[in-house]
């Protein structure tokens, strides 16, 4: 049975639906929000999203096993649904920059927003919203399929939170920031440079330094991610 989704012309943000929905009326695992206009679209960091006629969706996942201490595991999750449903019904082959990019096809006239959020319980991570934002999309067509292609593969992905370790393996090989010298910028202030080695099982970025020390950098911790040119 298909998980329910609801509908809206006008939102204040589908993610912000989504979570009310889950606490006020236990909304299932899967169940999903789509919206037409968002009127206070937030990205990672509180950073206003402000492209319109914008497709923007949200899964809920309830995972049973996800760990509080791999929360970014979401993000992986959600860039992974992003780039899957773009390709699955754009073409081409796109790339995640982490923790919450996603590299488009150079002739792709889209802007991607990827966001994740998660409520915590005992020991473990309640529920979570998996969110995808792509515009501008025009044509009502193209709206459908795009939709119906980020419902498909967040609902995919969510499902995937109860086996981080196959996110996790699969997000690696469409990861184009591993292997790649980089700045990170830190909340609230200082930056490190290293090489994007690996992602971690618990979703952070492991940056090797050149004195050859591994700092693991955590989402919440990260202020902005820039590639060096070689």
């Amino acid at each position: 049975m298909t998980p329910p989704t609801r509908t809206a012309a006008v939102a204040l943000s589908v993610d912000a639906l989504l979570h009310q929905w889950a606490r006020q009326s236990a909304a299932p695992a899967g169940a999903a929000v789509v919206a037409d206009t968002e009127i206070a679209a937030r990205c990672r960091g509180g950073i206003e999203w402000r492209t319109r006629d914008a497709v923007a969706v949200s899964v809920l996942a309830r995972p049973e096993v996800l760990e509080p201490s791999a929360v970014d595991v979401g993000w992986a999750a959600a860039s992974l649904a992003a780039a899957r449903a773009l390709d699955a019904c754009c073409g081409g082959r796109r790339w995640c920059l982490w923790p919450d990019l996603i590299a488009c096809e150079p002739d792709d006239d889209l802007a991607v927003a990827v966001s994740f959020a998660c409520t915590l319980g005992p020991g473990r991570v309640d529920l979570a919203a998996l969110t995808v934002r792509v515009g501008p999309v025009f044509a009502p067509e193209e709206r459908i399929r795009i939709t119906d292609a980020l419902l498909l593969h967040l609902r995919s992905l969510a499902t995937g939170l109860d086996d981080p370790a196959s996110v996790l393996d699969a997000y690696r090989d469409r990861c184009a920031t591993l292997g790649q010298a980089i700045e990170v910028q830190m909340l609230p202030h200082g930056a490190m440079r290293g090489l994007a080695e690996d992602i971690d099982d618990s979703g952070r970025l492991v940056l090797a330094s050149p004195t050859g020390l591994r700092e693991r950098i955590a989402v919440s911790s990260l202020n902005n991610v820039t590639l060096l040119e070689e």
